[in-house]
């Protein structure tokens, strides 16, 4: 099974300064700060926020995500671009537990 998410955001802050964040691991401590209702604990599993890094981000109880392991397999710092792809748990499980119970 294959699919795709993309999120494109403007905001009224230049591209650069915005990738000071997004483009480091900086924006996983600020999510735990600034939105602490969506995301409980965002945890560097391996790497340094290059390709290859993999993020375990625990939801807080009663979400019914419990957690979500994703892994960095693209961040261009010259065009601001950052993909990664789901490793496990959030709506991958429970895609494949509505799937596995059909």
């Amino acid at each position: 099974m294959k699919g795709s998410l993309c999120h494109e955001y403007e905001t009224g802050i230049p591209a650069e300064e915005v990738w000071q964040v997004y483009g480091t691991l900086r924006v996983g401590q600020l999510v735990q700060q600034l939105l602490p209702h969506l995301f409980h604990k965002v945890e560097v599993v391996e790497g340094d926020g290059g390709v290859g890094t993999i993020l375990c981000i625990t939801f807080p109880s009663g979400k019914g995500m419990g957690y979500y392991k994703e892994k960095f397999i693209k961040v261009d710092n010259e065009n601001y671009i950052k993909e990664a792809i789901g490793l496990e748990g959030g709506a991958l499980s429970r895609l494949f537990l509505l799937l596995s119970s059909n």
